[in-house]
């Protein structure tokens, strides 16, 4: 049986993992300027809208149900669920703004290899606008971060090893070295 922790498990780390790689892609895009490229780096980050969405409608059931488990801080859960709130914005910002781009790209109109020769046509590739591109790297920036602190506030949860202030126990002494 799935429980509504288990699927939010299952889907919020799409968002987390997705948003490193689109904006290394687009980095990669944008130095290589290579146009198709970046118009996949553009669906990313609205796949990534979308992941964002699933995440977050997976994570109140997920909330509901960890509120009842004895251990859990809810102080945590809000913290993760504002930081979450946040990330989303971002997300569908972010996605809107490469929505637009994809848009006028498309809307681009095919141009002719030799303006001599009219029927050597050649298909170059839509080039998104510049400052389309621009703005998601931005967005993409902010994306990134705030998925990550997302991420390590939902960590901190059910894994209280990750924070600084965690006491590393000390090793039994029958592991220490044998003679």
């Amino acid at each position: 049986d799935f429980t509504p922790a288990h699927n939010h498990l299952l889907v919020n780390h799409f968002p987390v993992e997705g948003s490193i790689f689109v904006l290394a892609l687009l980095i990669y895009a944008m130095i290589r300027k290579h146009a198709e490229l970046k118009r996949i780096a553009l669906i990313g980050f609205v796949l990534l809208g979308v992941a964002a969405y699933v995440s977050d409608l997976t994570g109140g059931g997920a909330s509901h149900e960890m509120k009842n488990v004895p251990g859990i801080q809810r102080a945590l859960i809000e913290e993760h669920s504002n930081a979450a709130d946040l990330a989303r914005f971002i997300s569908y910002g972010v996605a809107a703004v490469a929505l637009v781009g994809l848009i006028l790209a498309y809307r681009k109109p095919e141009s002719v290899a030799d303006s001599t020769d009219a029927t050597a046509y050649t298909r170059h590739h839509k080039e998104p606008n510049k400052w389309i591109v621009i703005l998601c790297l931005i967005g993409g920036l902010l994306e990134v971060a705030t998925f990550a602190k997302t991420a390590y506030q939902g960590g901190l949860i059910r894994h209280p090893e990750i924070q600084s202030s965690f006491p590393v126990p000390a090793a039994p002494a029958s592991d220490s070295v044998h003679q």
